[in-house]
């Protein structure tokens, strides 16, 4: 594949992103989404779904609930109203479906189901116990016997047969569903007609003596509320006459009195407002007099009319003020005209200075006149006074409203209260009358027995099969989830296509294989060397041409991802094709590139940018090819490093080498990284195959903030498939080899060119 024929799902413009929208699309689809969160773990997914899938399987099924059921049935007459329950609680149920629910929860109750346990332990049935015609009650008891026998108290057994009992009212019946659960094929029938016969002996007494009972409860109720709510009326006019207010409508005296605070507001304001301007005025007189800025305004201190003001009380001033500006153009005019002796000027000078002494004291005379009058009140200490007796007004008004607000919440309280209870009088009215229309019928009782409980001969429900596959697919999706979110906590670099398809990661530069494998395998290092000479092809279609020495900074995310080797690798490539090329190891903390060319003890980076200049430090590695070590200067680390000094180094070797390749510490991990992206022109980060994607994103946008060229990310330790495909060497013919070897065989020509001779 060519280069043109790759991915270019990102372009940086001025160094900002943008995301074709093809590769926008490819980033979205899921199934590349799955791709990249399960790169490298198929098998671990398959192995680990083989295991626990199985075993979840068996769980389930031994899990799986296996239920019997038995169903009993009461009914209830429905034209029957319950007017008045057996406790103060439950006295307000108003309608049939109350009472019916009311009836399904006594079902469970434990009253009931005590009455159950007594029965089982005494060994006799209820009296008139004939839930299911034709069923044996002393069976049922028998029956349980043998399992509740074994539970010392009664609280366990209420417990174990409320755990399986239920009793429902189904939608717009007048019927309730008695039924019970167990995992023993007998125990449901005998449990629900026991319990069906203890709630008939309780709940079923004698009607007439029932019916006796709810009237008699109404008609005492109807008393307390009547008392209630003539103690009500009395607490309201009471409220309403100790009040300070003498007025029913508490409303508006609330809202009178918040319209006094209003206006005492506005009066206060106007007050607040004047004495700010005295004590500006009487501040700016003060620095105009030397005194400086006083530290507090004497109350005597008085307000200053305004212009517009003192005007109102002697219109003279606007007359005499624009003579003035008359007369002052008129002079300037003259001056322009006339020399300072002339006659003329020196008479149009008096005019002014006679019409301006006219103005002052026209003003003096309006300024008495103002202070003697409208100013006279004005001073700084009466306005003060004005303003503590408006504030101890307003308090006064305020716990006014304070008092009204309390005896309306009172007397709102209170009419609440009577609303209630007359609401309530009313509905004991209507039960009164109620059981007087129906008490024949409500004497010949409304709860009867339906239908009682029998076996089944088939299971409620068996759910070992269905729980044992979703048991099996559990496995399998469990071994799925585990690993995808493995993946998705701590994405790791396998293949190129991940990291084209991460729109964070920026540019795709190329491939590395693992260098090591090229030592003694030749088709192996002329794979390597395709693959790197091709990450500098890309690199030079896309670095910028400065017109000097160009300065690539090779770095990656974390410590290990092989940058060093690649930044090897490329200044090879570079001396290769013939540019002059040197290595300068700025990585401080790891010094691997100096130590790799025995370097690691030669003065090198630190006593260049210690001295300030650049000497005999830069050693000659191979043709084309040079070396500035990191240095042996002990003193000197990344926390010394500034940045202008490492730009002056840079801009000395430009002007020496073609290409300068500066091998910098890890991005997320270095001191000297951003120093070091900000004196370079562009980036290259390298990520091992197999290391965490976390930080690529970081440490991308860290090399763009710093103003560097991102050129692009390699693959370092990339797998053999992905090294072919982007790193694969084309073979030449055999026949070509062999015309190249001397070989005199003919050369085949193309069948549509006939006989043609090729030149």
């Amino acid at each position: 594949m060519s280069d043109t024929e790759q991915p270019r799902a990102i372009e940086q413009y001025n160094g900002v992103a943008v995301v074709e929208p093809e590769a926008a699309a490819s980033a979205a689809n899921p199934l590349h989404m799955l791709q990249d969160r399960l790169q490298n773990r198929w098998k671990w997914v398959i192995l680990a779904g083989l295991i626990l899938g199985p075993v979840f399987a068996a769980i389930a099924y031994r899990i799986a609930p296996v239920k019997w059921a038995s169903v009993g049935y009461v009914q209830l007459v429905s034209e029957l109203k319950p007017l008045v329950d057996q406790t103060m609680d439950t006295e307000r149920i108003d309608d049939f479906g109350s009472f019916v629910s009311t009836r399904a929860t006594l079902m469970r109750s434990d009253r009931v189901l005590e009455s159950v346990v007594r029965t089982v332990r005494s060994g006799k049935p209820v009296p008139n116990a004939s839930t299911t015609a034709g069923r044996d009650p002393q069976a049922d008891i028998a029956l349980l016997q043998g399992i509740i026998g074994r539970v010392n108290e009664d609280s366990e057994a209420v417990a174990f047969l409320r755990s399986g009992l239920t009793a429902t009212v189904p939608r717009g019946s007048s019927f309730i569903e008695v039924r019970y659960e167990s995992s023993a094929p007998a125990l449901p029938p005998a449990v629900v007609n026991l319990v069906l016969d203890s709630f008939m002996t309780i709940y079923g007494p004698d009607a007439e003596t029932e019916h006796t009972e709810q009237l008699a409860k109404i008609r005492s109720l109807a008393t307390q509320v009547r008392l209630r709510l003539e103690k009500f009326e009395e607490d309201r006019m009471a409220a309403l006459k100790d009040s300070e207010f003498f007025s029913p409508d508490m409303d508006a005296v609330i809202d009178a009195r918040q319209e006094k605070i209003q206006v005492l507001d506005n009066r206060i304001d106007a007050v607040v407002s004047l004495q700010k301007k005295i004590e500006r005025q009487y501040r700016e007189r003060s620095i105009a007099a030397g005194k400086g800025d006083p530290a507090e305004i004497p109350p005597n201190a008085m307000l200053e009319p305004s212009a517009f003001e003192l005007e109102k009380l002697d219109t003279r001033l606007v007359s005499i003020r624009q003579q003035i500006e008359d007369q002052t153009v008129m002079l300037q005019l003259a001056k322009e005209k006339y020399k300072d002796e002339h006659p003329a000027l020196q008479r149009i000078a008096a005019e002014l200075s006679t019409k301006e002494s006219l103005f002052r004291a026209a003003r003096e005379s309006a300024l008495r006149s103002w202070r003697e009058g409208a100013g006279s009140t004005q001073s700084y200490g009466a306005l003060e006074r004005e303003r503590q007796e408006l504030l101890a007004e307003k308090r006064v008004v305020g716990e006014g409203i304070e008092r009204a607000n309390q005896v309306a919440m009172r007397v709102l309280k209170i009419d609440r209260d009577i609303a209630a209870e007359q609401a309530e009088l009313g509905r004991l009215g209507e039960r009164l009358r109620e059981l007087d229309r129906e008490a024949e019928s409500i004497r010949r009782g409304r709860v009867t027995i339906v239908e009682g409980a029998s076996r089944r001969g088939a299971p409620e429900s068996d759910k070992r099969v269905q729980l044992a596959a979703v048991g099996l697919g559990g496995g399998f999706i469990a071994a799925f989830a585990a690993f995808f979110l493995l993946g998705s906590v701590d994405p790791r670099a396998y293949r190129v296509a991940q990291l084209q398809r991460d729109s964070k990661s920026g540019r795709w530069l190329g491939v590395l294989p693992d260098m090591s494998e090229a030592r003694n395998d030749a088709s192996a290092r002329e794979l390597a060397s395709n693959c790197v000479h091709r990450v500098r092809n890309k690199i030079e279609s896309r670095r910028q041409d400065v017109g000097a020495g160009y300065a690539i900074m090779v770095t990656s995310p974390f410590q290990g991802d092989g940058k060093t080797t690649v930044a090897v690798a490329l200044a090879w490539s570079y001396a290769e094709s013939g540019h002059r090329t040197v290595l300068v190891d700025c990585d401080f903390i790891g010094r691997a590139l100096s130590h790799q060319f025995k370097h690691l003890h030669s003065p090198g980076v630190c006593e260049v940018l210690r001295r300030g200049s650049l000497g005999s430090e830069v050693v000659s590695v191979g043709e084309q090819l040079s070396l500035l070590p990191v240095g042996a200067d002990i003193s000197f680390n990344a926390s010394n490093l500034q940045i202008g000094a490492l730009r002056r180094l840079l801009r000395t070797l430009r002007d020496q080498f073609d290409v300068i390749i500066v091998d910098s510490g890890p991005v997320t991990a270095s001191v000297e990284a951003i120093p070091v992206a900000s004196s370079c022109d562009g980036a290259v980060m390298v990520i091992r195959r197999g290391r965490s994607r976390s930080r690529l994103p970081e440490s991308v946008k860290e090399l763009t903030d710093a103003g560097i060229d991102y050129l692009g990310l390699v693959l370092n330790y990339a797998d053999a498939d992905d090294c072919r495909r982007y790193g694969s060497i084309s073979k030449m013919s055999a026949e070509v080899a062999r015309a190249l070897s001397g070989s005199n065989a003919p050369a085949s020509s193309h069948p549509l060119l006939g006989d043609a001779k090729g030149g």
